[in-house]
């Protein structure tokens, strides 16, 4: 400690300071951009070293010799150019900067006072003075390049931040020496500590400012290198003031115990700086905390995300491609296949700019599937180091360097395959393992929903076909009912040419219904709706004596005000015979069933009531138009009252039911007789089609 307090604190801050800026000079010289700030920059830093070199070799104080006032104006005159520089527009060269009046103005300017100050003409006190005026410049420039720095005021704060303490720094020092004409000895002892302490936040300024187009360059080894000695270091410290407390309270023991735990210590050391995976996981944590990402993930992740938008899961066709497009350019790749496990084959299913798998190719998948299939491990097959590399790449032919799996309920289901020119290439590290597996987990769960939309949209037309066909049963029923009636009326009237008639007009509409339920079950689709102005009561009078006069209680129609309507005659003659059958099928025998039609508010109002076992309000709410679900058993299909309720609404109407157990029920339609969803008048006008 006597030997540093002789040498002089001072001169210990000024060469700390020297080793910073020449630290600094170096990592720009690292830089491949080519511009005013970095030249500039260069020169300052080259001036800050040789400034603070000087003060470190001689005994003089600032402003006293004439190479002080050289070497401090040089400094200050360096500053300033690269403040203004900094003002400057940034497409400036070097010879059209100095061409500018003010700049060469100033360096005369400061030229001219530095003969001056050095004259012997002024007085110490004049000097100092007349360089606190350079330091307000400096400050004021300072002031205007935060102020103008706008929305980059976090990338310029550093470098005002260090310069202005900087500066601030030099200003206390030269207003306390104008003020006594002297330099004051315990502010001079700090100012090399205070301008070597202030360089790292020059080292993050340039390289947060994107308009300089500077990036400082630090080697990762290096950082790593100099972390572990500067953790050995601190760790050495921590061992000797440990051992030195040990020997002082350890009494007659304490030297056998000082040196065991500092031997102990030191082999903990040797062994932790000679650990591979400390030295990984301090890598690892370095360059996530320490140094830029590769990527710009906000960037990647919306590009991403744009890109699965534009993917339509409907059209199977090219959905594999694009998905594998999107994955690739996920990391700027450009060759790529998505493949899938089907028991022990392998199924391509894309490929992108790459020919089909060779049987080199197929081996490594094979053996991949083999080593991890139940792990989701990322493999890149230009690592050398890796094991599994060495034993099976070897001298095959591939096109392949990252293998990256797709898992699902815990197995694989598939890989994805990418590679890349070698100088695009990237290296299977931490960081690039992360971000793929974060991208392979979202492009995953795509694919995935790609596979159950499939899925979903063929149960959905199995759903929609085996729908139609309960219907087709259900209308074939009617049908079956017609033939009942026809032949049951034949045996007492098969020589009345009137019922023969009948008949035939019978079955030549069976006949028609048969070919629309055929044409609906061929093409997979519902027929479409034929609209026609037709008679209610009319209509309803021949349900009842064609389709439901073959079961008793024979229906009574009652007809209070008859209405005309524009609808589907065949669906709303289907509707009113479920209706009515259900209603036969709930009464007994001898009871009643009634059909009453009317006009209630412009609406057409038709009750079905009957006398039979009624309903419960559970059974209403939760059975009764629910699809599929009959108390008939096997004679029912339980899609009649659905299918009513489903065509009511569609006619803008309603159908409300009211039912007593055991005393009966009653149905009650309501539909618009001038329904919004027909074109009734418009059709009455145009086509003036009779009643039915």
């Amino acid at each position: 400690m006597d030997i540093l307090l002789s040498f002089g604190l001072d001169k210990i801050g000024f060469i700390l300071a020297a080793i910073a800026y020449l630290f600094f000079f170096g990592l720009l010289l690292t830089t491949k951009v080519s511009n005013l700030p970095k030249y500039l920059l260069l020169a300052l830093s080259i001036a800050s070293f040789c400034w603070a070199v000087y003060y470190s070799w001689s005994a003089a104080l600032p402003f006293t010799t004439l190479s002080s006032h050289l070497i401090e104006n040089s400094k200050n005159a360096m500053l300033l150019m690269f403040l203004l520089a900094a003002l400057s527009p940034a497409n400036n060269t070097v010879g059209k900067f100095f061409r500018r009046h003010h700049v060469y103005g100033l360096l005369i300017a400061i030229c001219s006072w530095t003969f001056v100050s050095s004259s012997g003409l002024l007085s110490a006190s004049n000097i100092f003075t007349g360089n606190l005026a350079i330091c307000i410049l400096q400050l004021a420039l300072l002031e205007a390049l935060y102020r103008r720095s706008g929305d980059a005021k976090w990338q310029y704060k550093p470098l005002v931040m260090a310069l202005t303490i900087t500066t601030l720094y030099d200003f206390a020092l030269l207003a306390e020496s104008a003020l006594f004409g002297r330099i004051d000895d315990q502010i001079w002892f700090a100012r090399g500590f205070v301008y070597g302490a202030m360089v790292p936040l020059m080292i993050i300024a340039v390289r947060r400012i994107q308009a300089w187009g500077i990036n400082v360059y630090i080697s990762r080894d290096i950082v790593l290198q100099s972390s572990l000695v500067l953790g050995a270091g601190v760790y050495l410290c921590l061992l000797a003031i440990t051992g030195f407390y040990i020997r002082y309270f350890g009494g007659n023991w304490s030297n056998l115990i000082q040196a065991t735990f500092i031997l102990l210590g030191i082999a903990t050391l040797i062994f932790l700086m000679l650990s591979g995976t400390l030295r990984r996981k301090l890598k690892v944590f370095i360059e996530k905390h320490f140094f830029a990402n590769k990527f710009d993930y906000r960037e990647k992740w919306l590009l991403l995300t744009r890109s699965l938008q534009k993917i339509d899961i409907t059209q199977p066709e090219d959905h594999y491609k694009s998905l594998l497009v999107a994955w690739l350019n996920s990391i700027g790749y450009s060759r790529g296949a998505i493949i899938r496990f089907k028991a022990s084959s392998i199924k391509t299913l894309a490929l992108q700019q790459r020919p089909p798998l060779n049987n080199d190719e197929r081996q490594i998948i094979s053996a991949y599937r083999q080593s991890f299939g139940s792990r989701n491990w990322l493999l890149d097959l230009s690592d050398s180091s890796d094991s599994f590399v060495r034993q099976n790449v070897a001298t095959k032919l591939l096109d392949i360097q990252l293998i990256i799996p797709i898992h699902t309920k815990g197995e694989l289901w598939g890989l994805c395959l990418m590679n890349a020119p070698k100088v695009n290439k990237l290296s299977l590290n931490w960081e690039l393992r992360d971000f793929l597996t974060i991208v392979s987990e979202q492009i995953s769960s795509q694919l995935l929903l790609m596979q159950a939309s499939q899925k979903l949209s063929e149960n959905a037309q199995f759903i929609a076909f085996s729908r139609m066909s309960a219907f087709v049963v259900h209308d074939l029923k009617n049908v079956k009912a017609q033939i009942d009636l026809i032949l049951k009326n034949a045996a007492k009237h098969r020589h009345n040419p009137e019922f023969i008639e009948d008949s035939f007009t019978t079955l030549a509409a069976m006949q028609q219904r048969l070919q629309n339920m055929l044409s609906q079950l061929t093409n997979k689709r519902p027929d479409q709706q034929t609209d026609s102005l037709i008679s209610v009561g009319r209509l309803v009078q021949d349900v009842i004596e064609n389709r439901c006069a073959v079961r008793k209680p024979v229906p009574v129609l009652h007809i209070e005000q008859d209405c005309t309507i524009f609808i589907d005659k065949d669906r709303f003659s289907s509707v009113l015979f479920h209706l009515i059958d259900n209603a036969q099928h709930a009464t007994e025998a001898d009871g009643e069933v009634t059909v009453t039609i009317t006009e209630h508010a412009n609406q057409l109002k038709l009750t079905i009531a009957d006398t039979g076992c009624g309903m419960s309000d559970e059974f209403i709410q939760n059975r009764l138009f629910k699809a599929f679900d009959s108390t008939k058993g096997n004679a029912g299909m339980g899609i009649g009252a659905h299918d009513a309720l489903h065509f009511v609404e569609q006619q803008g109407g309603q159908l409300s039911v009211k039912s007593v157990p055991d005393q009966g029920s009653t149905f009650t339609l309501l539909l618009p007789l001038k329904s919004s969803f027909s074109l009734a008048e418009p059709q009455e006008k145009n086509n003036t089609r009779n009643v039915i």
